[in-house]
């Protein structure tokens, strides 16, 4: 039945052409050319993903990827993004949605610009990164931002970023040191908004984290909202994370962990391939997935998240 599985990749990336492989602003952090190609070019995207049985592609840029962890977020260049990213979803609304690009630790002006962007722009949701400036995305100057959210009934996808040690991750283990340094910055953001009192403040508002950070759910299991009573009863919060492919192993922890309900499935792409619609089929049922768990994980769970109807 692989054929009627309707996949939402949530976690795509697309630069603006400026910033690409041969963009004079470019922040590559290492990626290779043919990465760097990829991801200043739409019709990558949806020649790949079409291919791959993908029905639809969520698109980021991160501020991260604009402007690196050191150099300050222009917000003069965060609006025009963000009307590229809308203009990119016009010219494909049934393969494309857009997550608006905003730094929630510069506070108002953050929230001005998000009640622009899903507002006026219609874009899907908000993706941020999960540290910036000393701060984690609970940090209360991150609320005005997450209140617009709210208001709007719009996610927010929490992306990785570099850790402060980069440089030491990288020198003792190479890339896979750097991937698990941005583990843990989105990890400790995940747990931020347990100790913050967000979800609290926030109750409705639903926030998407990428399975590099995975590793905070042995700290979340200690008690509160993650404990195994909890868990047990189905009470988990508005918290989503992505597969960041169709590992059976990696996805089985999650839907134990987190609940069918609240895995979605995502790429990074093109840091990764697009998901097969066979193999993620495939894959989802190894996991231990019965139908209606493989459609939820699929499209399902991201489709309900963006207010996408099946296709």
């Amino acid at each position: 039945m692989s054929h009627e599985l309707d996949i939402v990749d949530i976690h795509t990336h697309l630069w603006p052409l400026e910033w690409g492989a041969d963009g004079s602003k470019r922040i590559s952090a290492g990626l290779p050319d043919t990465v760097l190609k990829k991801i200043v070019d739409p019709a990558s995207l949806i020649d790949e993903f079409s291919s791959a049985g993908v029905s639809l592609a969520v698109l980021s840029t991160t501020v991260e990827s604009l402007f690196g962890m050191e150099k300050p977020a222009d917000p003069h260049v965060i609006v025009e993004v963000n009307d590229w990213l809308a203009g990119l979803v016009k010219t494909q609304p049934d393969r494309l949605a857009a997550l608006a690009t905003i730094d929630p630790f510069s506070g108002e002006v953050a929230a001005r610009e998000a009640e622009r962007a899903l507002g006026e722009l219609g874009l899907a949701g908000l993706v941020v990164d999960s540290y910036r400036d000393g701060k984690f995305i609970g940090d209360p100057v991150a609320r005005p931002t997450l209140a617009v959210a709210a208001r709007f009934g719009k996610p927010v996808f929490v992306h990785p970023v570099n850790a402060p040690q980069a440089g030491v991750l990288i020198a003792g283990a190479g890339k896979l040191g750097n991937s698990l340094g941005r583990g843990l910055m989105n990890g400790v953001a995940f747990l931020s908004l347990l100790e913050n009192g967000v979800l609290d403040e926030f109750p409705d508002l639903n926030f998407v984290f990428a399975t590099l950070g995975l590793g905070a759910v042995v700290q979340a299991a200690r008690g509160g909202r993650y404990s195994q009573q909890n868990r047990a009863a189905g009470h988990r919060p508005n918290v989503y994370f992505d597969t960041m492919g169709d590992d059976p192993s990696i996805i089985a922890i999650l839907v134990q962990f987190f609940g069918a309900e609240r895995v979605v499935a995502g790429t990074d792409w093109p840091i990764l391939p697009a998901l097969s619609r066979q193999t993620l089929a495939q894959n989802l049922a190894a996991a231990g997935l019965d139908a209606q768990a493989r459609s939820l994980v699929a499209g399902g769970n991201a489709r309900r998240l963006l207010g996408h109807v099946l296709r």
